[in-house]
């Protein structure tokens, strides 16, 4: 991270024996009404406009509930099997997965109303994925036993985008729910390839199509976006992956096997899952850190504010991606302990 310093040229200094009158009184003040926009550039982050917040799936998809740091209390709803949740853009409003439908929630996690159910095929939602710029939320359908799964694009609005029909996975039914919404408007998917190593398979409106013949020789582990780029965590490290024939990039852009992605506007994160804590690493384009170790992650969102927040069964911790980055300083607090199975987390606005 570059730091910008303001810079210009010096008053001239005033005459001994004159005294200098400040010909409109109350600029005095402006030094010190200018030092929070000077900290924000120098910071490279701006001041939010309101208090942000994250929203959670917890008790094993029973409640949704807000955290706000600072405070002690924050709204709580019971619900029935919810899976997963995104934030749409403004952080006002939210997409919440159950089991059986999608719903837009508002804030303080009001139902505003249901999401058009597509016709033809049986929902058993698994798990949400949005764009970089949140006007697109995808929900995988998948309902086991070698079922043909399907992925289900809602717009921002809350409109229908498409359906797209995946055929029962081979050699063996993997975790498809890793994936990653593009930019483009469609979805990609990671699964493992007939002889080994991994296939990428993208669908949009026009369907759903086999990207890398012949499949890649490395195992992908998972997929997300950062900005415009996909990128996927591999056997040999994490790899950018072309959108246009789905190879991978020579070079790594973070060592490790991790095995689950983060991704966001601009930054990315990945987590080795396994026995132990494991490091969370994070990475915005030039610049990468440990910010902190986790022995079950759940979810990772990273807030407009300059804030990541890491979710485990039991815990959501906030971690300070503006210090971490620049400093080494990634602040970890503790903003909400005592989860019971939390899920999924997204950040909120607004509440």
């Amino acid at each position: 991270m570059h730091l910008r310093h303001a810079g210009g040229n010096r008053p001239p200094a005033p005459t001994p024996g004159v005294t200098m009158k400040t010909p409109f009184p109350r600029l005095r003040h402006l030094p010190l009404l200018l030092a929070p926009l000077l900290l924000a550039a120098c910071t490279g982050t701006t001041e939010p406009q309101s208090t942000t917040s994250v929203a959670l799936v917890n008790a094993g998809g029973t409640e949704l509930r807000v955290v706000t740091p600072g405070t002690a209390t924050g709204p709580r709803v019971s619900t029935t099997g919810a899976v997963d949740a995104e934030v749409l853009p403004g952080g006002s409003q939210l997409v919440v997965a159950f089991t059986d439908h999608v719903e837009l929630r508002d804030a303080a996690l009001g139902s505003v109303r249901t999401l058009t159910a597509p016709t033809g095929i049986t929902p058993c939602y698994v798990r949400l994925r949005a764009s970089p710029a949140r006007d697109r939320v995808a929900a995988l359908s998948d309902c086991g036993s070698g079922a043909a799964q399907s992925l289900v694009m809602y717009r921002s609005d809350g409109s229908l985008a498409f359906v797209a029909t995946l055929s029962p996975p081979s050699p063996s039914t993997p975790d498809l729910s890793r994936f990653a919404v593009t930019t483009d408007q469609a979805v990609w998917l990671a699964r493992p390839a007939t002889g080994g190593g991994s296939e990428l398979l993208r669908a949009d409106q026009d369907g759903v199509k086999i990207v890398t013949n012949p499949p890649l020789s490395a195992t992908v582990y998972d997929l997300a976006m950062r900005g415009s780029s996909l990128y996927a965590a591999t056997n040999t490290g994490v790899r950018q992956v072309s959108l246009t024939d789905g190879s991978l990039s020579q070079s790594t852009v973070l060592n490790g096997v991790p095995t689950r992605l983060y991704g966001s506007d601009r930054l990315l994160a990945a987590w080795l899952s396994g026995t132990g804590n494991q490091a969370l690493t994070v990475w915005n384009g030039t610049t990468s850190g440990v910010a902190s170790y986790f022995t079950d992650l759940r979810d990772v969102t990273f807030a407009p504010d300059g804030n990541a927040y890491a979710l485990t069964g039991t815990t959501l911790t906030q971690l300070d991606t503006v210090l971490g980055l620049s400093q080494g300083t990634w602040k970890a607090t503790d903003v909400a302990t005592g989860l019971n199975d939390a899920r999924a987390a997204t950040w909120l606005t607004g509440n």
